[in-house]
């Protein structure tokens, strides 16, 4: 007889792969409070409340909320779902995905919604797509209460176009071999009050030739423009290409090419002390739209990428990457975040304690230790990290911040 298994929020079952109802790791950092799970309905007020639970059918949930993405606190969507899931066999492995198109004008004229987070996008594209390897442990189980999947900044989308924006949500449970398990949709009403990609196609294309061309700059600020660091802009290039609309492919593909090759000469002529200069001008002269805010993190992502992809950051790559944050005004603490993820302790040429650590030097002495102890409680919790090479970052970053902390002592005596 096959046994019905209950999973909630108190009961785990053990089994060889991750338990099914484990949020995705690294995408949700931290879970706020019962206050903030409330959704918002100030933009739709006839978005649905979260179904009753069921034991018959499995079911999804959009919820919109302030979600905390390591010390930020972002508004984000929240993927639920709750019900059955049976399975052929016992210790299954399933693949469970996400997708999310807007369905405004038509369902049957789905157009995809755009993702600047490298591991939710779509194969080369930056389309949504989200896709976790699990395992379900019995061939019959019951999800009994509502299960967060994932959770995603909203400020990390980018929509069709601006304005109010019906939104599809789908959820998938599948064998190795394609068989679905279970699915569901989900559809969510949301006010976009920022202008999309189809009415700023010409915009974000600009946006992505200064990428290119600060991206450029950027290698060649040590005055080498090395062959993993091509690759990186290749690569990068390929995705854009992919992610527009047909009939835009050629024009993106030629010019984001020619961007690259004006760069190279332009960049290849500077004297590396000038390339900070060469670079204020370009945004200057190219300025991506307040409001086109991942297109900003978008181009600082590229040039970090740029900065570590030989295996060591060079100072005066991140003096520059540095540079171009400040110029294009975007959230310190968001910024730093990014640096952490993309650039280790050990891929810094030097320890910029710094830059590192995030310190001020204009900031008091007990400025720095409140600023460190808070940063020490944040490594501490992910020395435990199942990633080893979390782990790792997390004792360098440790040992760091005890070598400023006893400097920031003997300074008192």
């Amino acid at each position: 007889m096959i046994a019905l298994i209950i999973l909630s929020s108190s009961i785990i079952i053990p089994c060889c792969g991750i338990a099914l109802i484990l949020v995705i790791i690294g995408i949700i950092a931290g879970i706020a409070g019962d206050t903030a799970r409330k959704s918002k309905s100030d933009d739709y007020p006839d978005n649905m409340e979260r179904p009753f639970t069921s034991t018959t059918v499995f079911q999804t949930f959009v919820n919109r909320e302030m979600k905390k993405f390591g010390d930020l606190e972002l508004d984000a969507f929240t993927i639920e779902m709750q019900g059955p899931v049976n399975a052929p066999t016992n210790n299954c492995p399933v693949m469970k995905t996400i997708t999310l198109f807007d369905i405004t004008s038509d369902k049957d004229d789905q157009k995809p919604v755009l993702c600047s987070i490298g591991n939710l996008q779509y194969q080369n594209t930056t389309a949504f797509f989200s896709s976790n390897l699990d395992t379900l442990p019995f061939m019959m189980s019951l999800i009994s209460e509502w299960q967060p999947m994932l959770s995603v900044p909203i400020e990390s989308l980018t929509f069709p176009a601006r304005g109010k924006r019906l939104l599809l949500f789908t959820v998938s449970l599948t064998t190795l071999n394609g068989n679905v398990l279970a699915q569901s949709q989900s559809q969510f009403r949301y006010m976009n009050t920022r202008p999309g990609y189809i009415d700023n196609m010409k915009s974000r294309l600009r946006s992505a030739e200064l990428a290119v061309k600060l991206a450029v700059s950027v290698s060649a600020v040590d005055g080498n423009f090395a062959g993993t660091e091509g690759r990186v802009v290749k690569e990068w290039i390929q995705k854009r290409i992919a992610s527009s609309a047909e009939s835009q492919q050629q024009e993106v593909k030629e010019r984001l090419n020619s961007a690259v090759e004006s760069s190279m000469i332009a960049a290849g002529s500077a004297d590396p002390g000038d390339i900070l200069s060469f670079c204020s001008d370009l945004i200057e002269m190219n300025p991506v739209p307040a409001s086109a805010m991942g297109d900003k993190y978008d181009i600082l992502d590229l040039c970090l990428k740029v900065a570590s992809a030989d295996g060591k950051a060079m100072d005066t790559e991140l003096e520059l990457v540095n540079s171009l944050a400040e110029n294009l005004g975007v959230d310190r603490e968001r910024f730093r975040t990014m640096t952490e993820k993309i650039l280790p302790v050990n891929i810094h040429q030097t320890e910029n304690v710094n830059t590192i650590l995030g310190l001020d030097p204009s900031w008091t002495t007990e400025q720095k230790r409140k600023h460190l102890r808070v940063e020490n409680r944040k490594w501490r919790a992910l020395a435990t990290h199942s990633n080893p090479e979390k782990q790792l970052q997390a004792k360098q970053m440790q040992d760091l911040i005890a070598k400023e902390m006893a400097l920031l002592e003997s300074s008192d005596e």
